[in-house]
Order: C-alpha cells, then sequence, then structure tokens
C-alpha cells in the first residue's frame, strides 16, 4: 500500500550533502535536472491503495535500482553501499542518518512492480524531458543491435529434457522410492528428441496423481510443461528457457539475446525492442521508428548497417518519406527467398537457418534475365540432429537454401547511396557503437543479469533510462556553455 499523506520530515544532519556530496557530482547533477516524480504516477496502478503495509515511495526504490545498473551492482552491494555513501543516499532521497532498505525488497520491487510497458513509459518520459528542454531537434536516428550473453549454458533440446527428468526420479528416490518400479525403461544415450520426449511423455503419465510431495509434484508440472505442444525443441537452456545461439561473425557465437537499439545524433536512445540472439535485425527497423515516433523524434532519416537495406525497408521508407541511409547488399536488398523463417545473418555474412545454425559456404550461379542465384549448403550433421529433421531437412546427401537476386531493382536506393550526402551521414554510424560500448562496458550490459525474455527487457531498459540522464545532464551542460 502506497503512503497517502508523506509528512514533511528535518533533519538536523541535512546541510551534511552540501559538504560531503560536490556541485559537479554525476548524481547531484540528475537529481537536480531529472525530475523522477513520473515514476510513482506510472508505478501507482502496481500497488494496492487501501490494503497492506506502507511500502517504500516507488521513486525512491526506481532510483536505487538506477543507482544498481549505472555502477553495474548486485542487489546487496548497491544497498550496502546506500548505507554509507552519502551521494547516494543524496540521490535516492534519503536523508543522512535514515537506515536503508533490505536487499529482497529490491528484487520484489523489479519482480513484482515493474514491467515492459511501465519501462517503456518511463523511458518515453527521459525523451520527454530532453525534447521540452530544446535539447534533441534531431529528426534521425540510428539503429543498430548488440547481444548479450545468457547466465545458461547452451544445451541440445534432448540434453535439457534428459537433465529434467533426471531431478524428477532423483527426487521421487528420495522422498517416494516405492514409487521408482512404476519408471519406464530409459531411452539409450544415442536417442533422438522424439523418442526422449516419448519416454517423458510416458514417466509423467505414471507418475500422474501419484504425488504426495509439493516439490516433487512442483518438478513434474515443469515437465508437463515443456511438453505441451513440443515446447521442448525450442528449448537450449534449462537455466535460461528463452535464449538462443547468436552469431558475431563466421568463426564466433554467443548464446543469449539481442537489443535492438534506435538512438537520436544527440544520442539520446529513443527506442528499443529486445529478441533471443538468433533473430534478424532487418525485421525490427519498422518498430524502432514507430516507437521513436511514439516518444517524441519525428523521424526523417535513418541511419543503419547493410542488415537493414532490406525490400521491406526500403519500401516502408520511401512510403514513408524517410531517407534510408544504410548500403545495399544484394541477398538483403534484392535477395528473393522462400517465405519461411531463414535469415541473412550480415555479422556473419552468411545464411541462417531457423535453428540458428549458419550456412558452410555459398555458390553464385548465374541465371536468367541478368539474375543470380546464391546456393548456400548447411551442414548434413546438424540437420540429422536438429528438432526440425524431418520437416526442414527431408533426407538426402545435401541441404541447401536457395536465393534469386534480381538484377537493378533498387536503382533508386542505389543512387542515392552514390551521393556526398550519404557518404556523409553514414560515417555518423559509429556514434551507435560508441553507445553499445558504453552500454556493456560501463552498465554490464555484456552479460544478462537475470534470466529470460521479460528479464533481459527489464535490464536493458533500466540500462537506457540511466544512459539517457547521463546524456541528457551532458548535453544540458554542453548547451549551458555554448550560450555562455
Amino acid at each position: 500500500m502506497l503512503r497517502q499523506n508523506n509528512q514533511l520530515r528535518f533533519s538536523i544532519f541535512g546541510n551534511l550533502y552540501d559538504v560531503v556530496v560536490p556541485k559537479n557530482h554525476i548524481l547531484r547533477k540528475i537529481k537536480e535536472e531529472i525530475d523522477f516524480s513520473f515514476v510513482n504516477d506510472k508505478l501507482k496502478s502496481r500497488y494496492c491503495e487501501t490494503f497492506g503495509r506502507p511500502a517504500k515511495e516507488p521513486e525512491m526504490m526506481f532510483k536505487i535500482l538506477l543507482l544498481k545498473r549505472m555502477y553495474d551492482m548486485s542487489d546487496e552491494k548497491v544497498v550496502e553501499d546506500l548505507g554509507c555513501n552519502m551521494a547516494f543516499k543524496y540521490f535516492v532521497g534519503l536523508e543522512p542518518e535514515d537506515p536503508t532498505i533490505d536487499p529482497s525488497l529490491l528484487t520484489k520491487f523489479r519482480k513484482d512492480r515493474l514491467t515492459e510497458e511501465i519501462l517503456e513509459g518511463m523511458l518515453r518520459e527521459t525523451m520527454r524531458q530532453a525534447i521540452e528542454k530544446g535539447l534533441v531537434k534531431s529528426q534521425a536516428i540510428i539503429v543498430d543491435s548488440t547481444h548479450t550473453a545468457s547466465k545458461g549454458n547452451p544445451e541440445t533440446p534432448t540434453q535439457v529434457l534428459r537433465r529434467m527428468t533426471k531431478a524428477l526420479r532423483k527426487e521421487i528416490y528420495n522422498k517416494q522410492h516405492e514409487l521408482a518400479g512404476c519408471f519406464p525403461e530409459k531411452p539409450s544415450e544415442t536417442a533422438t528428441i522424439d523418442e526422449e520426449i516419448k519416454y517423458t511423455r510416458e514417466l509423467a503419465k505414471a507418475l500422474e496423481g501419484r504425488l504426495s510431495h509439493k516439490g516433487t509434484q512442483k518438478l513434474l508440472d515443469n515437465v508437463n510443461r515443456v511438453l505441451e505442444d513440443d515446447k521442448i525443441k525450442g528449448i537450449h537452456s534449462k537455466l535460461d528457457e528463452d535464449a538462443t545461439t547468436g552469431h558475431k561473425s563466421v568463426d564466433s557465437n554467443y548464446f543469449g539475446y539481442k537489443s535492438h537499439i534506435a538512438m537520436t545524433d544527440e544520442r539520446m536512445i529513443s527506442a528499443i525492442e529486445v529478441t533471443t540472439g538468433r533473430e534478424g535485425d532487418p525485421n525490427e527497423l519498422v518498430k524502432l521508428v514507430e516507437k521513436s515516433k511514439a516518444n517524441g523524434v519525428d523521424v526523417a532519416e535513418v541511419l543503419g548497417d547493410k542488415a537493414y537495406s532490406s525490400k521491406d525497408n526500403i519500401d516502408y521508407c520511401n512510403g514513408k518519406g524517410i531517407k534510408l541511409v544504410s548500403r545495399l547488399h544484394r541477398v538483403v536488398s534484392d535477395g528473393e527467398g522462400r517465405d519461411d523463417e531463414f535469415i541473412f545473418n550480415k555479422d556473419a555474412d552468411m545464411m541462417q537457418c531457423p535453428e540458428g545454425h549458419l550456412a558452410m559456404r555459398c555458390e553464385i550461379l548465374e541465371g536468367k534475365s541478368g539474375s543470380y542465384y546464391y546456393n548456400y549448403f548447411f551442414s548434413i550433421k546438424k540437420c540429422k540432429k536438429c528438432p526440425r529433421c524431418g520437416a526442414c531437412y527431408k533426407g538426402g546427401r545435401t541441404k541447401t537454401y536457395n536465393v534469386t537476386v534480381r538484377s537493378g531493382s533498387r536503382e533508386k536506393q542505389y543512387e542515392f547511396e552514390q551521393t556526398e550526402y550519404f557518404s556523409s551521414r553514414i560515417k555518423d554510424r559509429y556514434k551507435i557503437e560508441a553507445k553499445n560500448a558504453e552500454m556493456k562496458e560501463c552498465y554490464g550490459l555484456r552479460n544478462c543479469k537475470y534470466t529470460g525474455l521479460a528479464g533481459m527487457k527489464i535490464q536493458i531498459l533500466v540500462t537506457a533510462i540511466v544512459a539517457n540522464v547521463k546524456r541528457t545532464v551532458k548535453l544540458k551542460e554542453m548547451a549551458d556553455m555554448a550560450a555562455a
């Protein structure tokens, strides 16, 4: 329950902040420049108005969460430092003698109070305040993606399912060993995923209604959950079920998520989309543009790498009167593949299958009427072990995927690419590379702090808010210096 009337408090130590927190301290600048009162309004609906113990003020809790991301700390560490760091206490609104919170409250606040929609609204508020101060005037956005490694390790669906059934059997041996006699025969080590699923279904059926311990029943419920509609075939880690494998290059991959980011010329983050690691970049451009518009940016120009020069993106930008400053790539812009989940991975410069595996090699064949055929070859060994075996790969000595490239179908975009304006503007793409590096190196975005896609969204959105409030302070300083 939120406190209805916050009484004004006076502290005999209040003047201490004027002595120990310098005027040029970044937290003092943020506190003076950014109005965080929007936090209470946006989180009001997440609290009961008439029932329960009075809760800690949402604005204070959110500021603690910002400190956690700004200095890349754990819950325990940020709360510990809050007790003795006067700059931290001043920033969150505590008096010098006030006690701190229990770290578990920060976890509860993050899990129970924050949602993607609420954080999107908070990011929008940081943009609104910067625009109202006249600090953001750009009509251009720069788009790119950055990857974040999952807390879990990649596993095959078979390994995940075996680990889950092993834990279930072990718990039964400890709690209800008499049920061990009803276990079906385990499949061999070389069993396929379908054989493993069949065994697991038989095990679950044999145990249904016979478990007397809550812990064991919870394990069984979890097994039944991943068996629904063969969900297990899309899970690649028991710890982090949403994470997938993506590629940074032909020889380098990662297991985790992608954050697709749009940023203005002033380096304010205007929009974010989060996907699993294997998703391609082109599909996110329209979402980033529309979100940036909703956040107050009048988008007239989009800067991006060659991944964004797809047919759909070029047509969308042309239809909206938006300049797309993105170099053409023949496969991306003019390629006509089949209507399926194969995508072109621009980092590896290779085709990628629905399960995230890259093609081994590519042949370019000349066709009729000036067209070309890009023929991509995939590993048969991987295809035979793939959960989609039988649907995607149906047997044979090779697995290939063809892309037809129509010559000259993007002449207008090609002509724009040859202009001096294009050559000048494309050089500004470095700004978003620097922003991605800042969030990774300074705010801990290199690794996921939580599990699941929802947890990754919370992490990147809070990180973006931190980056925006710090950038707002910097832009205000630059504006004041220019006016002086």
